[in-house]
């Protein structure tokens, strides 16, 4: 999959641009506030219907105007062109793929593998075990074709036993979805745990090169001990459950746990180490999904320079330019990103939210 032309309507500080990147290498350069992350950010938001730096639509519209807008192609391994486009105003969002109107975010996020780096990145190692589900799902989702259903039921089951809970049922009452929950929950544990043993190799790849004195552990724990029955322990926590009014065991409590030398990542290395670490996390995530799928994904990559030394910059920029990605970055000076090692490249100027090549 590759983005071919983005046109970019009152989205941030940009009121009217076009983007027409190349399969290699896109680097956006610009000043501070000129704009280069709210193009990243609009080709994220084109995958995710959602940003990487708000959670809030109206920081994305353009000040005075009722609406952004997001139009562009993709062009599949098999070189077809998929349109997309969003039109979202603060309380309604307009999705179409190849024309036709769309209500699932799931449906535009496979068509559309986008992949993010960016100054909070850190936070999938410092924030919460959420974050790094997220992270995990997005590789199961693109790689395992039964994920995104058994989820879906999953998730409505949990949420009416949570109900049940939070109301104080009868107990026959809240064990309804107990059995419903138990066969989703292990689907959804055997492909994560899948697509975990799939990417692990990647991953230490990468962190030899980065991390060659340390011992770097990656660990991922399914959400109730695995000396245990989930069956079991939904029965046997049912009053206690009742209490706290919500189900304490499950995927739904999954977690991804990182340590360095037998330390948590998340206490025992300074910010810059987690930065390179969620970077090799991501880059490992784009390797792996290129090799189940045998199609590119997007790697959006905003203020490399700033974010890494000269000796990981560079050993970043080395890795990348061997990925099978489509890649756009952004770097205040040109200089600051030496391309020589790709084939196809191309280089766009950003000023007040107005793009030059």
């Amino acid at each position: 999959m590759r983005l071919t032309k983005l046109e970019i309507q009152n989205f941030r500080n940009i009121e009217n641009s076009q983007l027409i990147p190349v399969q290699g290498v896109n680097l956006i350069v610009g000043d501070n506030a000129s704009g280069k992350t709210s193009l990243l950010e609009a080709i994220y938001y084109l995958s995710h219907i959602r940003s990487f730096r708000t959670q809030h639509v109206t920081d994305l519209i353009r000040r005075q105007n009722p609406y952004l807008q997001l139009v562009a192609n993709i062009e599949t391994a098999e070189q077809q062109v998929i349109p997309l486009g969003i039109r979202r105003s603060r309380n309604k969002s307009q999705i179409r793929v190849k024309q036709q109107p769309i209500k699932r975010v799931s449906d535009i996020a496979a068509q559309f593998p986008v992949l993010a780096i960016h100054p909070d990145s850190y936070k999938l190692i410092t924030g919460s075990a959420s974050q790094r589900r997220q992270y995990l799902d997005w590789g199961v989702f693109h790689v395992e074709h039964g994920f995104f259903k058994a989820w879906q039921r999953f998730k409505k089951a949990l949420a009416q036993r949570n109900a049940s809970l939070k109301s104080k049922q009868k107990f026959e009452v809240c064990q309804l979805w107990n059995q419903e929950i138990n066969q989703t929950a292990h689907y959804i544990d055997q492909l994560r745990q899948q697509y975990f043993d799939k990417l692990t190799p990647y991953f230490h790849q990468l962190t030899s090169q980065f991390f060659n004195e340390d011992l770097i552990e990656i660990q991922y724990k399914r959400g109730w001990p695995v000396d245990k029955k989930l069956i079991e322990l939904l029965e046997e926590n049912l009053q206690k459950e009742r209490l706290r009014g919500y189900t304490g065991f499950g995927p739904q409590r999954a977690e991804i746990t990182i340590k360095v030398n037998n330390q948590s990542a998340q206490t025992c290395i300074s910010r810059g180490q987690q930065k390179t670490l969620v970077a090799l996390m991501r880059l490992a995530q784009a390797m792996q999904f290129t090799e189940a799928t045998n199609k590119p994904c997007v790697l959006l990559y905003d203020d490399l320079a700033a974010e890494l030394d000269e000796k990981h910059r560079n050993q970043i920029l080395a890795v990348l330019s061997t990925m099978n990605i489509q890649l756009f970055l952004t770097a205040i000076d040109q200089d600051q990103i030496n391309l020589s090692a790709w084939p196809k490249k191309k280089v766009f100027h950003v000023e007040h939210g107005k793009l030059k090549l």
